[in-house]
C-alpha cells in the first residue's frame, strides 16, 4: 500500500511539473507574439485615436450651429453618400457624426492590420523555423496557436480602447465612445479570426493574406449593398463592417449587438486552433500540386525577383487604391453641392487654406492627398518588405556572389518608383471612371494631374524610408508609417487650431498645391524630390557599411 501510494504521489507530482511547463512555454510563446506585435499595435492605436480627436474637432469647426447640423444630416440621406458612409444616426451630435463619417475608414483600417500581422506572425514563425522549436517543448501545436491569438485578439482590445478613450476625452459621450471602441475592436478581431483559420488553410502568406483581403473587400461591398436602400438594411449583419451600424453608438446605443461579433471570433478561433491540430507543421490543409511545370520568370536577377515575389501583394495595392479612387470620383458630384450650400464647411475648407474657386475639383484635390497618405503607407511597407530576406538570410547567401549592396536595394528602390507611379495612375483613371457614372464634371487630366500632384510628397516618405532602412531596418515600416500620419494629421490640424506656419510646414503635403484648381507648384516639388532623393542615397549608403541584420 505505501508503494503504491508513492507511486501515485510521484505521478502526480509529474503531472503538476508537466502542467507547470507547458503554462510556462505557453506564456513565453505569447511574450514572443507580444515582442513581435506590440509596436505595429501601439502605432495603430495611437494613429486611430488621434484621427478620432481630428474628426471631433474639425466637427466643432464645420457645423457650429443648429442649422449647419440639419444640412448635415440631409447630406447624409443622399443615397450616394449612404451607400459608402451608412445611413445616419445622431449625426447632429459630435459623437454620432464621427462614428457615421470615421467609422467605417476606422473599421477598414483595422481590419487591414488585422490580417496582415496575423499572417506574418503566424505562418512567419513557421517559415523562420520558430514553431518547431517551440513544439520540442512540452506543449501542442493547439495550445501554442491559441497563446498566440490570444495576444493578437488583446491588441485588438487594446485599440478599441485607446479609440474610445481619445474619443471620450475629445468630449464625446463616454458610454458612446466605449461602445464605438468595442464595435472597431470587434471588427479587428473578427479579421484575426479570418486570417488565422486562412493560415491554416494555406501553406504560403501570400495567398492566405489574399484569401483574408478578398473577403475583407466582400464585406465591404456586403456593406454598401445594405446601405444602399432600407429594403435591404438586413445584410447588414451578414457583414462583419455592418455590425457597427447596428450597435449605433450615440444612438440607440445597442450593447447587446456586441454579442454578434464576440460569438463569431470565438467560433472562427475554436475553428483555426482544430485545423492547426490537422495539419503538420510548416504545411498547410490545401497541397500545392506535387508536379506543375516551373515557372523561371523573375529568377534572372535581384530586381526581377523582388518582382515576382512582389506582385501579388502589388496587385492587391492596385485592387485597393482603385477602389478608393472610384468612390471619391463617385461622390465628386454630390459633395459639390453639399459643399455649396454648407457655409461653415466652407470656412473649414477656407481655414486649410483651400481656394474654394471651384468646389468639384476642389474635393478631388483634397481626395487626392487622402490617396497620397495611402501610397506613403505602401512606400514605407514596400521598403520595410525587403527586410525580409535579410532576416531570412537569403540575402547573405545573394551578396556572397557579384551583388553589390547598392545594386540590390537600387533594385527596390527603382520597383517601389515604378509602383508609386502605377498606383497613381490607377487611383486617377479609376476617380476619372467614377465621377463618369455619376455626371460629375471631372476629366480624365484633371483627375491625373490632382493625383501626380502628390507624388513629391510621397517622394519624401520613400526616402525616409530608404534612410531608416538603412540605419534600422526593423523600424523602417513603424517610423515611416507613423511619419505619414503624423504630417498628414498635422496640415489637418495645424490650420484649424492656428498653429504657427513654421509648425504646420513641417508637413510634406503642406506644401502642395490644391491641382487643378491651382496650378502645379513647381518649386516646392522640387524642393520634396530632392529631399527624398538625398534621404535614398544617405539610406543606400549607410545600408553599405552596415552589418546584416538577422531575424
Amino acid at each position: 500500500m505505501d508503494a503504491t501510494r508513492e507511486t501515485a504521489r510521484g505521478m502526480t507530482t509529474q503531472h503538476r511539473h508537466r502542467g507547470a511547463r507547458r503554462r510556462g512555454t505557453g506564456r513565453s510563446v505569447a511574450a514572443l507574439t507580444s515582442r513581435l506585435t506590440r509596436r505595429g499595435a501601439l502605432l495603430v492605436a495611437v494613429a486611430t485615436g488621434v484621427y478620432v480627436v481630428i474628426e471631433v474637432v474639425s466637427y466643432g469647426v464645420a457645423y457650429p450651429d443648429a442649422a449647419s447640423r440639419a444640412r448635415l444630416a440631409a447630406f447624409g440621406d443622399d443615397p450616394a453618400i449612404r451607400i459608402m458612409q451608412g445611413v445616419p444616426h445622431a449625426v447632429d451630435t459630435v459623437g454620432g457624426f464621427v462614428v457615421w463619417d470615421a467609422g467605417w475608414i476606422l473599421q477598414v483600417i483595422v481590419a487591414v492590420w488585422a490580417l496582415v500581422v496575423t499572417v506574418r506572425v503566424l505562418r512567419g514563425d513557421e517559415e523562420t523555423g520558430r514553431s518547431e522549436l517551440v513544439l520540442t517543448g512540452p506543449i501542442r501545436a493547439g495550445r501554442a496557436l491559441l497563446a498566440q491569438l490570444a495576444v493578437l485578439v488583446l491588441a485588438c482590445l487594446v485599440v478599441g480602447v485607446t479609440i474610445g478613450l481619445a474619443f471620450s476625452l475629445a468630449g464625446a459621450a463616454v458610454h458612446g465612445a466605449l461602445l464605438f471602441g468595442a464595435g472597431v475592436a470587434g471588427v479587428a478581431g473578427f479579421f484575426v479570426a479570418v486570417a488565422a483559420v486562412s493560415a491554416q488553410v494555406f501553406v504560403a502568406r501570400s495567398r492566405a493574406v489574399s484569401t483574408s483581403a478578398f473577403l475583407l473587400g466582400a464585406a465591404v461591398l456586403l456593406r454598401m449593398v445594405a446601405n444602399s436602400a432600407d429594403s435591404r438594411a438586413w445584410v447588414a449583419w451578414l457583414t462583419p463592417l455592418g455590425w457597427l451600424d447596428q450597435l449605433r453608438p450615440f444612438a440607440d446605443d445597442r450593447w447587446p449587438v456586441l454579442a454578434v461579433p464576440v460569438g463569431a471570433v470565438g467560433v472562427l478561433l475554436v475553428v483555426a486552433v482544430v485545423l492547426r491540430g490537422a495539419r503538420d507543421t510548416g504545411a498547410g490543409l490545401v497541397r500545392g500540386r506535387e508536379r506543375r511545370r516551373p515557372r523561371l520568370w523573375g529568377l534572372g536577377s535581384p530586381i526581377a525577383f523582388a518582382w515576382r515575389t512582389n506582385l501579388g501583394v502589388l496587385v492587391g495595392w492596385v485592387v485597393g487604391i482603385a477602389a478608393w479612387g472610384f468612390v471619391i470620383g463617385l461622390l465628386v458630384r454630390s459633395v459639390a453641392d453639399f459643399i455649396a450650400v454648407d457655409p461653415g464647411y466652407r470656412d473649414l475648407l477656407a481655414g486649410l487654406g483651400v481656394r474654394l474657386a471651384d468646389i468639384p475639383r476642389t474635393f478631388v484635390a483634397m481626395g487626392a492627398v487622402v490617396t497620397a497618405l495611402v501610397i506613403a503607407l505602401f512606400a514605407a511597407w514596400r521598403v520595410g518588405s525587403a527586410w525580409s530576406e535579410e532576416a531570412t538570410a537569403r540575402l547573405e547567401h545573394l551578396l556572397t556572389r557579384p551583388v553589390l549592396r547598392r545594386r540590390w536595394l537600387g533594385g527596390h528602390v527603382a520597383l517601389l518608383a515604378v509602383s508609386v507611379v502605377l498606383l497613381s495612375g490607377v487611383s486617377a483613371t479609376a476617380m476619372w471612371l467614377g465621377g463618369i457614372v455619376t455626371g460629375a464634371d471631372l476629366s480624365l487630366a484633371d483627375a491625373a494631374a490632382s493625383t501626380f500632384n502628390t507624388v513629391p510628397a510621397i517622394a519624401v516618405f520613400a526616402g525616409l524610408a530608404v534612410l531608416v532602412y538603412g540605419f534600422a531596418p526593423r523600424v523602417t515600416v513603424a517610423v515611416t508609417a507613423s511619419a505619414a500620419v503624423a504630417a498628414y494629421v498635422l496640415q489637418v490640424v495645424g490650420p484649424m487650431l492656428e498653429w504657427p506656419e513654421a509648425v504646420v510646414g513641417i508637413s510634406p503635403f503642406r506644401h502642395l498645391e490644391a491641382v487643378p484648381v491651382d496650378p502645379f507648384g513647381l518649386p516646392a516639388a522640387l524642393v520634396m524630390v530632392a529631399i527624398g532623393l538625398v534621404s535614398t542615397v544617405a539610406g543606400v549608403a549607410a545600408f553599405e557599411r552596415r552589418d546584416l541584420v538577422g531575424a
